[in-house]
């Protein structure tokens, strides 16, 4: 569950806000003057959005380098069909 928190209770309740993300996987929004500003979240799953980050870096680092052979026409072509076939799902 994402639950939302402002910066001043989240500081003020930050051990029982560990134990919550710990133990019960909840996620906390921490808000200043209503604009949220940062997440806490596990270390299991900030290890797995960095890991999943990092792999879809790698990807798109593969398909840039494949691309810059490309004339730019063909890339807006490709990237046209792509952007219809999955308007079509």
């Amino acid at each position: 569950m994402v639950k939302k928190v402002t910066a001043i209770k989240a500081r003020q309740n930050l051990g029982q806000v560990m134990n919550e993300v710990l133990l019960t996987g909840d996620e906390y929004i921490v808000e200043r003057a209503g604009r949220p500003m940062v997440a806490i979240i596990s270390i299991d799953k900030y290890e797995i959005l960095k890991k999943d980050g990092e792999s879809a870096a790698r990807a798109l680092d593969k398909i840039w380098k494949k691309m810059k052979k490309e004339r730019p026409e063909v890339i807006e072509n490709t990237i046209q069909e792509a952007v219809r076939s999955v308007r079509r799902i």
